[in-house]
């Protein structure tokens, strides 16, 4: 009786612990999921335009959006994390990979006047665009640094 009592308190602290803070996205990386969100799950012009530092770069937003939204809409769980090559203060690069169809995106935002706004942002090579060629991105990322830890966001 006393042990299963102790047990079940164990596991209470267990998955309270394992709930709290282990997934906690960083302000970097919540801009960076709500930008991809905007972008390649949504396709919504309007606001992730508005998340962009450069006015100038919202031609290169337009077709990936046009092409999210020309194609089957998905949202799938994501891994994000901050890129371990990131030296910066006020920038930070988040990669983001979509396991179910294996897609990469790299998201950079820089802080200013308080706020994360969008400088760069890449995805898989589209024959069409350009982008950045992976070579399995992610597989390489895990391989090459086995600490870095990963963050699953399930419904970005």
């Amino acid at each position: 009786m006393y042990g299963k009592k102790m047990f079940n308190l164990f596991l209470g602290i267990l998955l309270l612990c394992v709930g709290c803070g282990s997934n906690q996205l960083t302000g970097p990386e919540k801009v960076a999921v709500d930008f991809y969100k905007k972008v390649w799950v949504e396709g919504d012009f309007d606001h992730s335009g508005e998340m962009l530092k450069h006015q100038s770069d919202v031609k290169d937003l337009r077709w990936r959006v046009e092409q999210t939204a020309t194609s089957k809409k998905k949202n799938p769980p994501i891994l994000v994390t901050v890129s371990p090559t990131d030296s910066q203060m006020f920038s930070k690069t988040i990669l983001i990979h979509r396991p179910s169809d294996k897609r990469d995106y790299k998201v950079r935002v820089q802080r200013t006047s308080g706020r994360w706004k969008v400088v760069k942002f890449e995805q898989n090579y589209d024959s069409r665009q350009g982008g950045y060629i992976n070579n399995d991105a992610f597989q390489r990322y895990v391989r090459e640094y086995p600490a870095l830890t990963w963050k699953r966001v399930k419904n970005p």
